[in-house]
């Protein structure tokens, strides 16, 4: 018995040792194509969301105007788009707020929304046009890297700015709790 323990952990022993051999084998060269192979296809994937136009980016840190940074829940903040709707939300947890989740959520409707899928190493961005139905209209730019954390910069007609910063998901994968909006 002992003698079959002993055989079968030597063989483990020789497939991860030859397994782990084989993954040395790879030259710089070829680890370096790998990686531009994985970025490419990451970057292929953010592109599809995007034209999807079924994502939210759940913001993690928000930046006011100042450029003072704020960590905050990402559950609760978002921009967020679903076809030709679109949705801003910033919360504060612990706080009421007009929304219920202490802050305040804007709905409204995105216009030219245009793609830029990033040539050879840039990474996507997105520009559209975001009207809200009490603030107004904003323009939002938003670029993404490789993998997935996005910057979503929130410019208002009268001078207003925040920037929003997290992960870009799509609609299915985002957990997010949007609350009530404004009328």
């Amino acid at each position: 018995m002992r003698i079959l323990v002993f055989c079968i952990g030597i063989i483990f022993f020789t497939i991860n040792y030859s397994i782990a051999q084989e993954q040395k084998k790879l030259s710089k060269k070829e680890k370096k194509e790998l990686k531009k192979q994985r970025q490419i296809k990451q970057k292929k994937a953010i592109v599809d969301l995007l034209k999807s136009k079924a994502w939210v980016i759940e913001a993690h840190t928000v930046y006011d105007r100042y450029n003072q940074s704020y960590q905050l829940n990402p559950t609760i903040n978002f921009v967020g788009i679903k076809g030709e709707e679109g949705a801003l939300q910033l919360g504060f947890d612990g706080l009421i707020g007009w929304n219920g989740v202490g802050g305040v959520t804007i709905d409204g409707k995105v216009t030219d929304y245009e793609i830029n899928e990033g040539k050879n190493n840039n990474s996507p961005s997105v520009n559209l046009r975001f009207r809200g139905r009490v603030v107004g209209s904003a323009t939002i730019s938003i670029t993404i890297n490789v993998s997935g954390q996005a910057t979503a910069r929130v410019n208002g007609d009268f001078g207003d700015r925040i920037t929003f910063s997290g992960m870009i998901k799509s609609l299915e994968e985002s957990s997010v709790y949007k609350g009530q909006s404004l009328f």
